[in-house]
């Protein structure tokens, strides 16, 4: 008995369909959704920012299904990621920037723009008021 699948003779026999290296680096929603989240996550959790922010315009921004994510900006594989983000004045922002970048790259490797749409002055997280 012989298989039914067709077997490619060729480079021409396999165009337009998919194979499993057609996907590789691609991601999907799902995959999108979880990178942005942490992403912020991780944004988020440094000690010297106050918030995500999105911009004038909230540009700045992960469109994710039924939501969206301010602050995080994540494109195609080799495109960089945004984020943007308030900080407090307690620490150097060129300081905070940089820890800023390495905390995103470790994440997604590749570029990470940041834009710090303003710094605010106020006590350290945990200072009692």
């Amino acid at each position: 008995m012989t298989d039914p699948r067709p077997v490619p003779d060729g480079p021409d026999d396999t165009a337009g369909r998919a194979g499993p290296d057609d996907t590789a680096g691609r991601t999907g929603p799902d995959d999108t959704a979880a990178l942005a989240t942490e992403l912020a996550r991780v944004v988020a959790a440094h000690p010297a920012v106050v918030r995500l922010d999105g911009g004038a315009f909230g540009a700045v921004a992960t469109y994710l299904p039924g939501r969206r994510l301010l602050g995080v900006r994540v494109g195609a594989p080799g495109e960089p990621v945004e984020v943007g983000v308030v900080l407090r004045a307690d620490r150097p922002i060129p300081q905070t920037v940089a820890e800023l970048r390495e905390a995103v790259a470790a994440v997604r490797p590749g570029p990470v723009d940041v834009t710090v749409a303003d710094v605010v002055v106020e006590p350290p997280r945990g200072a009692g008021r």
